[in-house]
């Protein structure tokens, strides 16, 4: 095979093998908080769903905002508004149990966002003034 051959075949298999991997691209990061808007918890009215517009990529989720007021507010401290314990349920934690915290069942306390698994548990956790300062003690612990 003379070199000008080769070099095409190796051109060839370079440009076959890339061509997989930019068509499949890679993924966008999931929603956080099923697309609420973290922000807005803090705010009178409660949670409002968020807007793709007005979107931020940030430790492996994308967060959604109603408006580039609350999208400024959390890229310019996220950590003031994250929920707490990875979004995870807080009264599970409570209890050492892992349950995914649901969006629409939720309580700021003490300036911070706690979501729960849903309404009835939430109601248990707030039953017991130990249930949130428990979870910290087991979150703490797992780390």
């Amino acid at each position: 095979m003379s070199v000008v051959r080769r070099f095409l075949a190796f051109i060839a298999l370079i440009v076959c093998t890339a061509l997989p991997a930019q068509a499949q691209g890679t993924a966008p990061p999931a929603i956080a908080l099923q697309g609420m808007d973290v922000v807005s918890y803090f705010k009178d009215g409660g949670p409002l769903k968020g807007q793709a517009a007005h979107s931020h990529d940030f430790d492996g989720a994308r967060y959604l905002f109603s408006n580039a007021q609350n999208k400024v507010a959390f890229v310019t401290d996220p950590d003031r508004y994250l929920p707490q314990f990875s979004g995870l349920c807080a009264t599970g934690i409570s209890i050492g149990k892992t349950l995914k915290g649901d969006p629409n069942s939720w309580k700021v306390v003490d300036g911070k966002l706690y979501l729960y698994y849903s309404d009835s548990v939430r109601a248990m956790g707030e039953a017991d003034p130990s249930t949130i300062p428990r979870a910290h003690q087991n979150w703490a612990a797992r780390k």
